[in-house]
């Protein structure tokens, strides 16, 4: 069955458990925590007053430990510890734009942290690893945590769902704080349609911090981000309102837009995952004359990733309707047997109950998404395991 257009229109072992997954990844709307019982930061409102013309004066000091000091606070978006996850790209002016459902993180001290944007965009926000917030109409400054204790901390920022477009002018901290590097983790790509980007249902809480792709690697505590588009399919020719595949969209910087025209190149050596995760075929026909386009162009994705990626491990998933598994296993044999060891079939067909466990048939429930990520997280964990 394929994804509905309405997406469009809204914006085993292991010792991993359920308890676990809720408690690593809660998500905060209008001031209610779900899945956690107090918040670990402020709500965050975006702030009045005008934006300024220019890029401030930064007035940075470097020190010995790699952190940098800003004596009025104000941090650019292209301060070196900044740690951008998936797609964003430097303006003439200084600002970093983010493209798909993108991400950051950053150490810093002091009592508090904002950022100034240009423009809305839909936010999702962690301070000290405690619940995400959300924001779907960010814009002007951004509180993102005030009030707290001196000393260090880190946050993680993410686009909260496709086509937000986040637009950073800069960050702000306490007057003579410092920016510090991040702790390096893994990093997972994740590559996939409205199931992968949050899509639940016609007036739900669509958000990437409802999906699967989300909340995995926040399980195994990896950074991550998420190439995904609702209604997107792998072969040119299929799958709506973005007819052009995976297969040629993902070397593309941005996004499907309407009415849009000369899309930007992505240079994927920029940006290198440790682990890719594609959850993709279900916008596929499996009938019909272009249901034998699917094939050629998962492996064709397939090789593509291996070429941008050579040391990656890349898992491939069945969708969890079953849609296309076989070719997709079929594809992931191929690979190995031209000695790609790297490339791992996964099997989520069964997962969940198409039934009882989606909104319509296609999209997983926020309590499914829940499972899947337990589920997927132990199977990660478990290769990883075998592996050392």
């Amino acid at each position: 069955m394929s994804e509905r257009n309405s997406e469009f229109e809204g914006r085993g072992a292991g010792g991993i458990g359920r308890r676990a997954l809720l408690k690593a990844t809660p998500i905060a709307a209008a001031g209610i925590v779900l899945g956690a019982s107090n918040l670990a930061v402020a709500a965050g409102r975006p702030g009045g007053g005008s934006l300024p013309a220019v890029m401030p004066d930064f007035q940075p000091t470097y020190h010995a430990d790699g952190s940098v000091s800003y004596a009025k606070g104000l941090v650019p978006p292209t301060d070196k510890n900044i740690r951008y996850r998936g797609r964003w790209q430097e303006q003439a002016n200084g600002y970093v734009y983010g493209y798909y459902e993108s991400g950051l993180e950053f150490g810093f001290t002091g009592t508090s942290l904002s950022v100034t944007l240009e423009g809305t965009c839909r936010l999702l926000y962690s301070v000290d690893g405690g619940a995400f917030q959300r924001n779907i109409n960010a814009s002007g400054t951004l509180t993102i945590a005030s009030g707290l204790k001196k000393g260090v901390h880190s946050v993680k920022i993410y686009s909260e769902y496709q086509q937000s477009f986040p637009k950073l002018m800069y960050f702000e901290i306490d007057h003579g704080a410092s920016i510090k590097p991040c702790i390096k983790k893994p990093i997972m790509e994740f590559v996939g349609d409205s199931i992968s980007v949050g899509y639940i249902g016609p007036g739900l809480t669509n958000s990437l911090g409802s999906s699967f792709s989300f909340k995995t690697p926040e399980l195994l505590g990896f950074s991550h981000n998420t190439v995904a588009f609702g209604g997107i399919a792998v072969a040119p020719g299929s799958g709506a309102p973005d007819g052009t595949g995976m297969v040629s969209r993902y070397s593309k910087l941005s996004e499907y837009v309407p009415g849009e025209s000369n899309v930007p190149e992505w240079d994927t050596s920029t940006y290198v995952p440790d682990y890719l995760v594609i959850n993709l075929g279900t916008n596929d026909p499996s009938t019909g004359t272009r249901a034998p386009n699917f094939k050629p162009a998962y492996m064709t994705f397939l090789e593509n990733a291996r070429m941008y990626y050579p040391g990656a491990v890349i898992f491939a998933m069945s969708p969890f309707n079953g849609a296309h598994r076989n070719e997709i296993s079929e594809t992931v044999s191929a690979r190995n047997a031209t000695g790609d060891a790297k490339v791992v079939y996964i099997n989520a067909y069964g997962w969940i109950d198409s039934a009882t466990e989606t909104t319509d048939g296609t999209h997983p429930t926020i309590a499914a998404h829940e499972k899947i990520s337990v589920r997927l997280a132990t199977s990660i964990q478990n290769y990883l395991t075998a592996r050392h």
